[in-house]
């Protein structure tokens, strides 16, 4: 590996054993990856040792040719490793505050998760996953619960390969599952309560995230930041997507109404302009601001 590219690789390591380590660097952790759901772990860790604050990220290029933003002067980028060669390297990637619009510009759809939205994602998530809870924040937790123990099943056989020199080395295999769980829910909830708004913070509490810091070693950390990663990101691409598409129905509504309320009177032969009917300027403004959800799909 390039000196340069081994010293970020280091850094996401450096990372690694910090947050594992302390309650207010995980969940502070599970935020910003929470922001950041379509990265894999690996980088998450790196945006977070860089500019844990950021909202969206992407590459030069997109920003500036298929988002028509330009890249900032003097802005710093955020490396990442791109191991997709044969030869590892480096690339760099931008939080949207390090870009500014042009005329023609995009914006990245920045999902909100807000009242007018949980009946369609509660609905979603149930069909689903079939998690039925009444409260939001309830049922992502059940979710979080279910999906780790999945993936419990799923993995197990490779992470009880990996807690060597951990915390975990004297477990049987029934309480290293049992830890896994607890570890990943856990981390998973805070995850995708952070990202819809939930505060997870009043939630939960240091005891909640005990297990996590049995994951000690870099083996056993990677395993636990992965699958958080991966299942964080199913769900909450599963709400953005319902999200997308209210807002979708919710726009196409007000261009029905815009366009019945813009038809000219049949009876009214002159040739005049229908007069503009009441409330059509607001409606028209609000669409043009919405006009921001219909850009490509990338990394944010």
């Amino acid at each position: 590996m390039p000196a340069n590219a081994w010293t970020v690789a280091q850094l996401a390591d450096d990372t690694e054993r910090e947050i594992t380590g302390s309650h207010q660097r995980w969940t502070a952790f599970l935020t910003t990856a929470g922001r950041l759901y379509k990265y894999p772990y690996r980088e998450q860790l790196l945006i977070f040792a860089q500019r844990p604050e950021a909202t969206a990220c992407a590459e030069y290029d997109l920003w500036n040719k298929t988002m028509r933003r330009y890249v900032r002067r003097g802005s710093k980028g955020i490396a990442l490793v791109d191991t997709s060669g044969e030869i590892p390297r480096i690339r760099y990637v931008f939080d949207v505050a390090d870009t500014g619009a042009r005329h023609d510009s995009r914006s990245p759809f920045l999902w909100q998760l807000e009242d007018q939205h949980m009946n369609a994602v509660h609905d979603a998530l149930e069909n689903r996953y079939g998690a039925d809870d009444f409260m939001m924040a309830d049922q992502l937790e059940h979710i979080a619960s279910q999906l780790a123990m999945e993936y419990w099943e799923e993995h197990r056989r490779d992470i009880l390969d990996i807690v060597d020199g951990s915390f975990l080395e004297e477990y049987d295999d029934f309480n290293v599952g049992a830890s896994f769980r607890s570890a990943a829910a856990i981390s998973i909830s805070y995850a995708l309560l952070s990202r819809c708004g939930l505060e997870p913070e009043e939630r939960y509490t240091h005891e909640d995230f005990l297990s996590v810091f049995d994951w000690n070693t870099p083996d056993a950390a990677n395993a636990l930041g992965t699958a958080v990663s991966q299942i964080s990101e199913q769900v909450l691409r599963q709400i953005e997507v319902t999200v997308k598409n209210y807002e979708r129905s919710v726009e196409h509504e007000r261009d029905s109404v815009s366009a019945e309320r813009g038809l000219s009177d049949p009876g009214d032969h002159t040739g005049r302009t229908a007069p503009v009917a009441p409330g059509q300027v607001r409606i028209n403004a609000s669409r043009a601001a919405s006009m921001h959800w219909c850009v490509p799909n990338f990394s944010v």
